[in-house]
């Protein structure tokens, strides 16, 4: 959704730059700046020592960025045996102000009493005998069998409320295992699923076809969420081998826990997906204005830059990947590659007729201003994020602004390193040899 209407966004505001806006300028007679200010003419005499600079030192510029990506994909993708992949951020708690109230009340509970995740397994046996005394015999198997596992902090079913009236009438909080005490167990079920409404969602009176065991794990603590639902179907195999009056039964597993894993599932290939499909789409808005294969390249390098680095510095700070900080690839790619096309089409425009170094001052003094107000404002807009109380657009905001100033600083330097090196040219106030 958000992607659609930030396009729609982006449509209308296109729309409306050549439209209403010089229409608005025109009946309003908007008067311009003709005197160049003091931070101008300081800019100015930074973009003019900038080609001899990037020139001078464009092999470190370029080796300390290669250097740079690297690290970032390492801390993005992760390295066999010696570093994990960037942590998803799927627990549903990490999305609220971690000084919230809210926020620590729940996580001691979840390390004091109970865990936070919950799944249910819902089981399903035929001709309508849930209630049947080897039915409920190997229900009681399933949760004993899920009890035994550290990482699980409960499992609640309809065989839970029988050990509660056993242990309260002095015998024991487990229930027997002998197949001839269940005929007289499955009688005082049935009566209490009559006599209490409260203790009817674990059993569906309706059909006598389904019970209810709800499974209860740490939220940072359990097996990993994929692996809980291999847990619970493992324990459910071994209730099959031991009472055969569950064969034809069959087991479902649910719940937000599942939930949340899946959420897992989708965030990285939403961040592959949107990344590579945005970049394909400039590639191709650059073979349409750039002819040069070069100039396609090269127009890619701050933003790369940015969006890799932006990956070192959140795996370093701890920030992981969630919901919002997964479209910082995108968002940084698509919004700060409008830099690099003015800059190749001022370079391009000054170098039909002139040299590299010319070109390079020329794009850099008509496009190098423009570069440097639009990542100001585009970074303070995502830095207003950063007052939200919620953390993961926080987060966001943060990430965001710093990327768009990495872009900028790479448009200034490892971009035009990395024309000299291409180009394979030399200034012309650097002297040639005989």
């Amino acid at each position: 959704e958000m992607g659609l209407w930030v396009a729609l966004g982006l449509l209308v505001t296109w729309v409306v730059i050549f439209s209403l806006y010089p229409a608005l300028q025109k009946s309003l007679a908007t008067p311009t700046r003709q005197r160049p200010t003091r931070s101008g003419r300081y800019l100015d005499r930074l973009i003019d020592g900038l080609p001899l600079f990037s020139y001078r030192y464009r092999w470190p510029l370029v080796i300390v960025t290669f250097v740079l990506c690297a690290a970032g994909a390492v801390a993005l993708a992760g390295f066999p045996g010696l570093l994990a992949p960037m942590a998803l951020q799927t627990d549903a708690l990490d999305y609220v102000d971690p000084d919230s109230a809210i926020h620590r009340d729940t996580r001691r509970f979840e390390s004091q009493v109970s865990g936070l995740t919950v799944v249910e397994a819902w089981i399903s046996v035929p001709r309508r005998t849930v209630l049947d005394p080897e039915v409920l015999r190997g229900i009681a198997v399933f949760t004993r069998q899920l009890e035994r596992d550290p990482r699980i902090d409960s499992a609640t079913g309809p065989t839970t409320v029988l050990r509660y009236k056993r242990y309260i009438g002095g015998g024991g909080d487990r229930l027997p295992e002998e197949a001839d005490a269940w005929p007289k167990l499955a009688a005082d079920l049935e009566q209490l699923l009559l006599s209490d409404s409260r203790l009817r969602g674990f059993v569906d009176l309706r059909t006598l076809a389904d019970a209810r065991v709800t499974v209860v794990t740490h939220g940072s603590d359990d097996p990993g969420r994929a692996d809980l639902r291999r847990l619970i179907e493992s324990s459910w195999q071994d209730a099959l081998r031991e009472v055969p009056a569950l064969e034809g039964s069959s087991l479902r597993v649910v719940g937000r826990g599942l939930i949340e894993a899946r959420i897992a599932q989708y965030l990285v290939p939403t961040l592959v997906e949107s990344f590579v499909l945005t970049a394909g789409i400039i590639f191709f808005a650059f073979l349409v204005v750039f002819r040069s294969g070069a100039a396609r390249i090269l127009a890619m390098i701050p933003s790369v830059v940015a969006i890799l680095v932006m990956f070192l510095i959140m795996r370093l700070a701890s920030i992981p990947l969630n919901v919002a900080t997964i479209l910082i690839a995108s968002t940084v790619l698509g919004a700060s590659e409008n830099d690099q096309i003015h800059f190749f089409h001022h370079f391009q425009e000054a170098r039909a007729g002139g040299s590299t170094e010319r070109a390079l001052h020329h794009a850099l003094l008509v496009a190098g201003r423009a570069i440097v107000f639009a990542t100001l404002i585009n970074a303070g807009g995502f830095l207003a994020l950063a007052l939200s109380d919620l953390p993961p657009m926080r987060q966001f905001g943060i990430v965001a602004s710093c990327a768009f100033v990495l872009s900028m600083i790479a448009s200034f330097t490892a971009l035009p390193a990395a024309v000299w090196i291409l180009l394979r040219d030399r200034p012309e106030s650097v002297s040639r040899p005989a």
